[in-house]
């Protein structure tokens, strides 16, 4: 079989899953693919329902079309080639499918962390703490959302890049202060903390065994979702780094906390 040929009838093509008119997906039909369709005289599959034909001009589309009829498909073309149709897939998937969050974005032993609450709460004095402890800012304030080939992908707006805004302090720049390294450009979503003013007559017995956690649906994905008391006294970023690493021992099946590990007084 033509090597062109099967792509159009992978059903691990990798636009099938980026491409803007989900659940629709799309085929690309370039010059060679078209080619190998004609010279095998089969008809064109009712999956997808929209040709991308690429590298072609309106007369050999209309030609090419009028040779493959198709009663279900819709047929587009363009004079790009496949390479920047493919790209461009990508870019309105992205687009069309950003997710903005109020919050800061970090990551945070090796995890993407997103750490919300009020205004006025601590979170970018948090995030500046944490930098200064060697963790890395991706954005504050505004991150967005995407879903990736590995999860939910995070980014900053290039309008905020390298930017946070500290209460007191005003907007510093983290690259001229902490280097490099203080910064990530995007990461996988792997964990939320919320911040609340603690009130610790409210906090269940469950909770104090386990901490307050609960579940929060992003680019739809479910999203654990940790919240943790703030409280004056308390060391809110050494809170944090043991979440995020308790958080990631039960990822990998090590959860301390397990019926009939707790000892009973």
């Amino acid at each position: 079989m033509h090597p062109a040929y099967q792509r159009l009838f992978n059903p691990d093509l990798r636009f099938d899953r980026f491409n803007p008119l989900e659940p629709q997906p799309i085929g690309l039909l370039d010059k060679h693919l078209r080619t190998a369709i004609t010279a095998r005289k089969e008809p064109l599959p009712d999956h997808p329902l929209t040709f991308i034909l690429t590298d072609c001009t309106a007369e050999e589309a209309t030609k090419w079309v009028r040779q493959h009829p198709s009663s279900n498909s819709t047929f587009l073309y363009t004079t790009q080639d496949d390479a920047a149709v493919t790209s461009w897939l990508f870019a309105e998937r992205r687009q069309q499918n950003r997710q903005w969050q109020h919050g800061v974005f970090m990551e945070v032993a090796g995890s993407g962390v997103l750490i919300t609450g009020d205004s006025g709460i601590g979170k970018s004095e948090l995030a500046l703490e944490l930098l200064s402890r060697g963790h890395r800012l991706i954005a504050d304030d505004a991150p967005y959302f995407v879903r990736g080939h590995q999860g939910i992908e995070g980014h900053c707006p290039d309008n905020i890049k390298d930017l946070l805004e500290v209460r007191g302090l005003g907007i510093i720049n983290v690259r001229s202060l902490f280097g490099d390294n203080a910064l990530k450009p995007h990461k996988n979503l792997r964990l939320l903390i919320e911040l609340y003013a603690a009130d610790h007559k409210k906090i269940h017995a469950d909770d104090r065994l386990r901490g307050e956690r609960g579940q929060i649906l992003i680019c739809q994905e479910m999203i654990p979702l940790f919240r943790l008391p703030v409280a004056p006294g308390r060391n809110i970023a050494v809170f944090v780094e043991t979440v995020v690493r308790q958080h990631n021992l039960e990822r990998t099946g090590n959860d301390s906390v397990k019926p009939g590990r707790i000892p009973i007084m």
